[in-house]
């Protein structure tokens, strides 16, 4: 996963000192791969063990694994890299730095994504008896919409997007169903604990979040983390779905291609 994508899933949950050294970084990422950590601490002012504590919460084993990743991480659209959409933009400005900040948020998702477990979760909703979509709050209409698209191909698909029935369905998954949860936030209480009881009814389980850390990647048979769109939530108050729609179709594409036909 490309170490700008790790920064800004993980951004929300830093505290302060942290946060500002991914200031930094995202705001400069080609003169941070070339700093030594000093210098970055800095530029950032922060202490030094802000930096390390930031590399090691992102899964590096220290400073110079994480500048390497930042280096040899570079989007090929980074010469097309704007900046925030500010007040003072004009429309067609505010138009062009959302393109491409979604184009960004496409291209780290796809950096980042595992396609070998994508297929194998393809593989496996197309193989299932039943394929459970679980979403609440600001997940729900993805979960609804991906399930739609399930029934609309012939699949026992169901989006399950409150509690109660999740509490229902605990003890009744089997080692014939799916279970795909949703969470933006990655850390949605009754969708973890809902995985947990799928998988210990042997389900496989597939989760989709915007945050690398969740507790679903050590979890599920499949984790993906797809990636934000820069501004989206801070401008309209809502994240972008964007990058899980664009997984969620590709998870639908291969699974027409493996044999289920859309009806």
């Amino acid at each position: 996963m490309p170490a700008k994508m790790k920064i800004r899933s993980a951004y929300s949950n830093l505290p302060t000192a942290e946060r500002k050294v991914a200031d930094f970084i995202l705001e400069n990422p080609s003169r941070a791969s070339l700093m030594v950590i000093n210098e970055i601490a800095d530029a950032a002012g922060v202490s030094v063990p802000s930096v390390t504590r930031l590399a090691k919460k992102l899964g590096y084993n220290g400073f110079l694994d994480f500048r390497v990743a930042l280096a040899s991480g570079s989007s090929s659209l980074e010469s097309l890299k704007s900046e925030p959409i500010r007040a003072d933009d004009t429309d067609e400005t505010a138009i062009e730095k959302m393109f491409l900040s979604s184009m960004r948020a496409l291209e780290d998702t796809l950096k980042a994504m595992n396609r070998q477990k994508l297929a194998e979760t393809a593989d496996k909703c197309v193989a299932a008896s039943r394929i459970f979509v679980l979403g609440v709050d600001g997940s729900t209409v993805l979960a609804q919409e991906l399930a739609i698209q399930l029934v609309s191909m012939g699949c026992d698909a169901m989006a399950v997007c409150n509690t109660m029935m999740m509490d229902a369905l605990a003890s009744r998954y089997t080692d014939k169903d799916v279970f795909i949860g949703i969470s933006r936030s990655g850390r949605s209480k009754v969708v973890i604990d809902a995985l947990k009881a799928a998988k210990a009814q042997g389900s496989y389980t597939a989760f989709i979040s915007n945050y690398i850390n969740s507790p679903a990647s050590a979890l599920s048979d499949a984790f993906f983390c797809t990636s934000c769109v820069d501004d989206v939530k801070n401008i309209t108050g809502r994240e972008s779905n964007l990058t899980m729609q664009a997984l969620m179709g590709a998870l639908v594409m291969l699974m027409a291609r493996k044999g289920v036909e859309a009806r």
